[in-house]
């Protein structure tokens, strides 16, 4: 396997496992998603909506 071959193997098998968290993540509907990017006042927001 060359360098080239084996950076575009590793780029594929990681988005697979990126799709397959995703998947298991969507399954498990009792868990809180929170926007990493977002104020993080508004995260604490949503945590203390979904426990109130």
């Amino acid at each position: 396997m060359t360098y080239e071959e084996m950076k575009e193997k590793i780029k594929q098998e990681t988005r697979k496992y990126a799709k397959r968290q995703l998947t298991w993540f969507r399954k498990n509907k009792d868990k809180i998603w929170l926007d990493g990017l977002a104020n993080r006042q508004n995260n604490i927001d949503i945590i203390l909506e979904e426990i109130i």
